[in-house]
């Protein structure tokens, strides 16, 4: 390879890089209003939200023996592109309480939402059906009520585990809808 092409290939990777950079800046807006409403309604105290890499803290707490992690997983690993595509959304045994926040329904890249061994109260939302989730785990908490139709749209669920809360009512016959649905519980 020539001095030339050499130099080309590093001018190349040099942009790339800073594009990529450049675009992985800020939290979008309308995310991190969501997610401080999502913080404030469940009693949050662990997240630190803002809009820079370095005011984005509180997202990996450890609770006695066990592990809790939030937002762990994500399509890039960057704490900006982190919030803004969040595929997953782990908060399990942080002893969050509050009510079961509708405005996880305004988060469109989420696929995992596990909220399990907390004391969240409240109905599952109707705004949950505008999600395209693959796993939802409210096992552990006080969620009452009776399961929303609007979970039934949810065509791509694989795991439902609301077990252990004060659901009551019957489970919905379009929940035979959910043709890709493993796991009941």
């Amino acid at each position: 390879m020539g001095s030339s092409s050499l130099l080309l290939f590093l001018f190349l990777c040099f942009f790339c890089f800073f594009h990529f950079i450049s675009h992985a800046q800020h939290i979008p807006d309308d995310e991190v209003k969501t997610l401080q409403i999502i913080s404030s309604k469940l009693k949050n105290t662990y997240w630190k939200l803002g809009q820079s890499p370095t005011s984005c803290t509180g997202f990996n707490k450890t609770i006695g023996e066990r592990q809790s992690t939030a937002m762990s997983h994500a399509i890039v690993p960057s704490m900006p592109v982190l919030f803004a595509m969040s595929k997953a959304l782990e908060l399990k045994g942080l002893d969050l309480n509050g009510t079961l926040p509708k405005e996880f329904g305004d988060l469109p890249y989420l696929r995992v939402l596990d909220l399990s061994r907390n004391y969240i109260n409240g109905s599952i939302p109707t705004s949950f059906g505008h999600l395209h989730l693959t796993n939802l785990s409210l096992s552990g908490n006080r969620i009452s009520g009776s399961i929303p139709d609007e979970i039934s749209t949810i065509s791509t669920f694989e795991e439902l585990v609301l077990e252990s809360n004060q659901l009551g009512g019957h489970l919905p016959s379009s929940l035979e809808k959910l043709t890709n649905l493993r796991r009941l519980v």
